[in-house]
This record gives C-alpha cells, structure tokens and sequence, in this order.
C-alpha cells in the first residue's frame, strides 16, 4: 500500500497544531523499582539530568517532566559501547513511555535490567545495528525484531528503543515506534487490514518492517503533493488518534 487512505490525510490536518507534550514522571518510583539492579550502575540517574528532564514547579513529589527531544539528545550523545549509558537511557526511554502510569512498566524494566549485562547486549547490539542499517531491504529491522528478548519488555516498548537509539542524524529512512494506540489508529480508523496485509506475512518481524515502510512511503506522497510531512509525524498522529472514530468531513 503506497497511497495514504485519505482518512490519514483527513488526521494530519485535524491534529495539525497539535503537538507532542512532554510527559510527567516521578524519579523516585522508577528509583524504588529498580532497588535490587547494582547502585554503582546508576540507572536511574538520566531522570533527574537537568539536560534531558525539567522540574515540575511546586512538585512535592519531586516529579520532572521528559520531552521526545530530550529523549531524542539523550539517545543521540550515547555511547553504545558504554554499560552504564546504555542501560541509563533505556531507563530514561522507559520512563518518558511510561509517565505517571507507569507502574507495570517500571517492574517490567526492573525485570529487563535484573541482570545488567544481558540487557546491555540486547540493548547495545540493537543499537548499532539499526544505526548501520542501510535501508528498508537490508534485513536489519527483521533482524533485530526477530531477536530482541528483554524479559517484560514486547513490540510497544521495544519500539520506543529503536526508533531513539537506531536513530542516524539524516538518513532518509528511521525505525518507527508501533505500539498499542499505533495499531488501534491502523486498524480502527485506517481500516487497512492490519500489519500482516503490509506485510504479506504473519510474521511479527515482518510486519514491523512493512509498518516502517509504509509510513515512510505515506509521508514522502505527502511531501511530493506540497505537505511539509514526514514519518515521525505521522506515528505521533496515530498514536495520538488512538483508533478513534475518523474525522467528519
């Protein structure tokens, strides 16, 4: 499917002023969570980093707030080699995909870090594949959804990793985020059959690869009809949308 449902162009223009807020967390939850991961590691220190996290004013709580730029730097000045760094900014992208309902999620990240080197190879490897991958055909997307296994840690928010940390500062292609609210826009409001119908496959690899296709391809038909447009966008108005009803034209 190269052409956009025209619904899809009926969302961007819904949502045109609409953008992403940066999202509240509480360091000190995340800090709990992950008490039995070693203190040398530090790895919740990114959520009180004054370069990637704001102080919510007044906060009792102490809570700060994570913006996708901020997540975006945090990715963008890591070492993927670096223990340490590796395993802080998977803590940091965990806690701006999870906000303040996050509870499920910060045990699901104290499970995939309990044992930090593990987590680090998963992490690291992922990483650098994606950074190097060339384009859409290469195998990488494949490659790395089909062995990535961080326990508690599935599709929604391995996602949020590679589309931060495979990120390459102007490549014409990204991997894209394809959570739960993604799917529901494809499927509820897009009605395009699904990822297996992209994909011609069932398998969940596969069908990864052909949502970063597609919507890729769907923001460069945008771009070439005159909208200033491009992926990422449109994976924030899907998620955003969140498989609501379709725009009344």
């Amino acid at each position: 499917m190269s052409m956009p449902p025209p619904v899809l162009r009926d969302l961007l223009d819904r949502y045109a002023g609409v953008e992403q807020k940066p999202v509240r967390i509480r360091p000190s939850t995340w800090q709990n969570a992950l008490i039995r991961v070693p203190e040398s590691l530090e790895v919740t220190s990114l959520l009180t980093h004054r370069r990637f996290t704001r102080a919510v004013p007044g906060s009792k709580t102490h809570d700060r707030t994570i913006g996708r730029d901020g997540v975006r730097a945090a990715c963008a000045a890591l070492n993927v080699d670096d223990t340490k760094e590796v395993l802080r900014t998977f803590v940091l992208v965990m806690a701006w995909g999870s906000g303040l309902v996050g509870g499920r999620n910060q045990a699901n990240t104290a499970k995939a870090v309990l044992d930090p080197g593990r987590a680090f190879r998963v992490l690291s490897d992922s990483a650098k594949v994606l950074r190097h991958a060339a384009g859409f055909h290469d195998g990488a997307l494949e490659e790395v959804h089909r062995w990535w296994s961080l326990p508690g840690v599935g599709q929604s928010f391995a996602s949020k990793w590679w589309a931060f940390a495979g990120h390459t500062a102007g490549r014409e292609w990204q991997p894209l985020i394809l959570d739960s609210r993604v799917y529901a826009t494809l499927n509820d409001t897009l009605r395009i059959g699904g990822t297996t119908r992209l994909a011609g496959s069932r398998r969940r690899a596969d069908r990864y690869r052909a949502y970063v296709e597609t919507v890729h391809r769907w923001a460069l038909e945008f771009q070439m009809s005159g909208l200033d447009i491009d992926a990422e966008r449109i994976e924030f108005v899907l998620f955003h949308h969140n498989g609501g009803a379709p725009p009344s034209r």
